[in-house]
């Protein structure tokens, strides 16, 4: 429930020293005047999913900018808009399984765009992924460093059984938090899970089986 707000998820892993951009929520118009933020910055919807409200103005570069792509989102998602220092660095998503201590990473799945220096991983970015980007695995040392962040993140806001973790790269090359998908989907050939999972060698039967086997060992612990 925590991480469907993006801001008040970001709060909290600030406050566990768990790296991710710095931010601003603007909650009216009124916010925008007040924004301390370098540029340039990435603004999107405080509580969508899938790329919803994500484009490419997203990427903002001027005040001016800054005025009227958050006036266009507050109006038309009618809810705060989520202000994040854009970072320069690579891209990538850690799918997760398992809850708490028993947590692991099924793998780090990079996302390379094709045509687009910024790199923005928009809801048609998603659906059009097989012709606009392209997913590898990273190195063994930066997958071990997203490695660490994911499950860091995922125990600090308790999350259970399978979901994924967005990541980018600062310009010291630390993997900081974009996003947490505790829900994450599970298309077998267009969701960025299972495609992780087909990546590592793990077959979709068996990612919905770590999954179910999470989910049940926690539910019969309770009784």
């Amino acid at each position: 429930a925590l991480t469907l707000h993006k801001g008040i998820t970001k709060a909290l892993l600030s406050h566990a020293g768990i790296p991710t951009p710095a931010f601003a929520v603007v909650q009216n118009a009124g916010d925008i005047q007040r924004v301390t933020l370098d540029f340039p910055l990435f603004a999107k919807p405080v509580a969508e999913g899938t790329g919803k409200g994500i484009t490419s103005d997203s990427y903002i570069t001027s005040p001016g900018a800054l005025e009227r792509v958050c006036r266009r989102l507050l109006e038309e998602f009618r809810q705060p808009v989520l202000l994040e220092r854009f970072l320069p660095g690579r891209e990538f998503t850690a799918g997760v399984t398992g809850t708490g201590e028993a947590a692991q990473v099924v793998g780090v799945m990079e996302i390379v765009y094709r045509n687009d220096a910024t790199g923005i991983y928009s809801y048609e970015t998603k659906a059009r992924y097989q012709e606009l980007v392209t997913y590898r695995l990273p190195e063994t040392a930066i997958g071990e460093r997203c490695t660490q962040v994911a499950l860091d993140t995922w125990r600090t806001l308790g999350c259970r059984d399978g979901g994924r973790i967005d990541l980018r790269l600062d310009e010291a090359g630390v993997p900081n938090v974009l996003e947490i998908n505790p829900l994450a989907g599970l298309h077998p050939v267009h969701s960025d899970l299972p495609i992780i999972g087909s990546l590592t060698g793990l077959s979709y039967h068996a990612l919905i089986g770590r999954i179910m086997d999470s989910a049940g060992a926690r539910i019969s612990s309770r009784s």
